[in-house]
């Protein structure tokens, strides 16, 4: 009985200690988050026909496990941070029916699983605001406050700036507001035609707008979504604003990051473009998150907050991002994307010519190979140029010997690039290759193009911009005089990982174009479409190497 006494004196006293301090209500708000989905939502890889590890199904599964062990003072928000309608043949296949279907599979997956907010990526403007439209569909909690429509100056009635979500907490209503940002780069990487009548502004003071009126509603917690990363040295500062966006906006409690397909969170540290090191993931005060791509990691940032003198506070807030490995597929999701998975896998076995030997697509990322060189070949073919320069988009992806499918296809050029014809001179060509030469061997491979069409080779124990040591065309060294045409692709010709301004055109001059795949081919001008369409003129396709450039190191 004196036991019993005292234990009940002891909870007493503790609550009545709690009530007078003005913390008497207390728990953990978990907010999972997703980036760079992709087109992935089931743990299949398109490219190889093979289970992986990747996919909403899997994201679902944790997700559904984490749901039904939640405390009762706890609550949950799911958020995803953009790039949805690109990246897989499931999500090509969407594109090119969009008669037969009503609602998108991506976004079906996000709202069977419970999304709490979606934010927009530079992806979702690949095919134009009316295809955008209908894959957003009735959905309200998509966001990006700083896509702006052209005539009202406001944020694009095909989204919102931000929303307020009211969770409990220990048995008290908590408002947490969600801003929603993109990257104010898109006009850099993407057909002018794909966004007319919005644009891009920064983010910075459209997050501290967003701050202030969501503080105004009453919001006791604020998050921020963006879909840009941490600023790094082949990406522009103004694509990537995530160290701006924390420096200026300590009132945000986490700010979930996106766009540059890695991994960020307490255990993994940050690293500025300046050389600051930001440890445990956190930027003036503000907890920083990024879940790599195609649903391989679940973000998870658990804010333990209480109340203070009537006022929520977030005592402390732990992330980590979770692999997917292992993780079952959610048969729920599995059998809601099943009839679109089905018409992909058909799709992708549709035979479009021959090859009369093995394409190899193994360290092509380093060393010529047929594989870059059919890419290249393509590029000057269509584009009637005398050069071409291309990158290595998928080590993983060979062509075998016999039928070729579009899956193969598919898998080599994974990008819905268009191609573009440009006129330059032997100067701007060495600058070029200087800048490539600047990103040999780093990651990601996708920056490193290679040419076809000049002879030549890359002294990598010289310092940068001096490296291209030898240059040649049709056996004679190449002049700064020298006039040339190059195909590459839009992404480049738009200031994709540098390349223009490292040629000197910038605040927004370009070289001439000869050649624009869109204007001449409209859809069917994307790079794939391409490679496909010279498959099936060519009939049967052999590997040849010219063996045109070599590496000293």
């Amino acid at each position: 009985m004196f036991a019993k006494r005292s234990l009940k004196t002891m909870v007493l006293a503790a609550l009545t200690a709690a009530i007078t301090s003005g913390t008497a209500f207390a728990g953990d708000l978990t907010v999972f988050s997703t980036s760079d989905i992709h087109g992935s939502i089931i743990g299949w890889n398109y490219f190889t026909a093979k289970p992986a590890d990747v996919g909403l199904a899997k994201i679902s599964t944790l997700i559904k496990e984490a749901r039904s062990q939640k405390g009762p003072n706890d609550a949950i928000l799911v958020v995803d941070g953009g790039d949805i309608l690109q990246g897989t043949p499931l999500d090509t296949y969407m594109v090119q029916h969009p008669k037969e279907w009503k609602t998108h599979p991506m976004f079906d997956a996000f709202n069977t699983i419970g999304y709490d907010a979606i934010e927009l990526g530079n992806h979702e403007f690949n095919f134009g605001l009316d295809f955008l439209k209908k894959a957003i569909g009735k959905n309200k909690n998509v966001l990006a406050a700083n896509v702006i429509d052209d005539k009202t100056g406001k944020t694009w009635n095909g989204v919102r700036p931000y929303l307020m979500k009211t969770v409990t907490i220990d048995g008290e209503k908590v408002k947490v507001g969600i801003i929603g940002t993109d990257t104010p780069a898109i006009p850099n990487f993407e057909d002018p035609s794909h966004f007319a009548g919005v644009h891009f502004v920064d983010q910075v003071p459209v997050f501290k707008q967003c701050i202030k009126e969501l503080q105004a509603k009453g919001a006791d917690i604020i998050i921020g979504i963006t879909h840009s990363g941490v600023p790094r040295d082949d990406r522009a500062g103004s694509e990537n604003q995530v160290v701006d966006i924390a420096k200026a906006c300590p009132e945000l409690s986490l700010l979930i990051c996106a766009h540059n397909h890695v991994v960020i969170d307490n255990k993994s540290g940050i690293v500025g473009p300046d050389g600051t090191k930001y440890p445990d993931s956190v930027i003036n005060g503000v907890p920083v998150v990024e879940s790599g791509k195609d649903g391989k990691f679940l973000g998870k940032s658990v804010l333990t907050i209480n109340k203070k003198n009537g006022k929520w506070h977030v005592d402390k807030v732990a992330t980590q991002a979770i692999s997917v490995k292992g993780v079952a597929d959610d048969p729920q999701i599995v059998n809601q994307v099943k009839p679109w998975h089905d018409k992909t896998l058909k799709h992708l076995q549709t035979v479009i010519g021959k090859a009369s030997a093995e394409f190899v697509g193994a360290e092509s990322n380093h060393q010529d190979s047929a594989i870059v060189d059919l890419v290249n070949e393509v590029q000057r073919h269509y584009a009637g140029t005398q050069l071409s320069a291309s990158a290595s988009f998928n080590t993983s992806q060979n062509i075998a010997k016999g039928d070729i499918t579009l899956q193969e296809m598919s898998g080599l050029y994974i990008y819905e690039n268009y191609l573009y014809g440009i006129e330059i001179n032997g100067a701007e060509l060495r600058k070029y290759m200087e800048h490539a030469a600047h990103f040999y061997g780093k990651s990601p491979d996708y920056n490193y193009d290679m040419l076809q069409g000049v002879d030549y080779t890359i002294d990598m124990t010289k310092p940068e911009g001096q490296r291209i040591v030898k240059l040649q065309y049709q056996g004679k060294d190449v002049k700064d005089t020298d006039k040339f045409t190059m195909a590459i692709n839009d992404y480049r010709m738009n200031g994709g990982s540098g390349y223009m301004e490292a040629m000197g055109y910038t605040n927004g001059k370009k070289p001439k174009i000869v050649f624009d795949s869109m204007r001449k081919y409209g859809d069917d001008g994307q790079m794939r479409n391409l490679m496909i369409r010279y498959v099936q003129e060519k009939g049967t396709i052999t590997p040849k190497c010219d063996h045109n450039w070599n590496v000293i190191k």
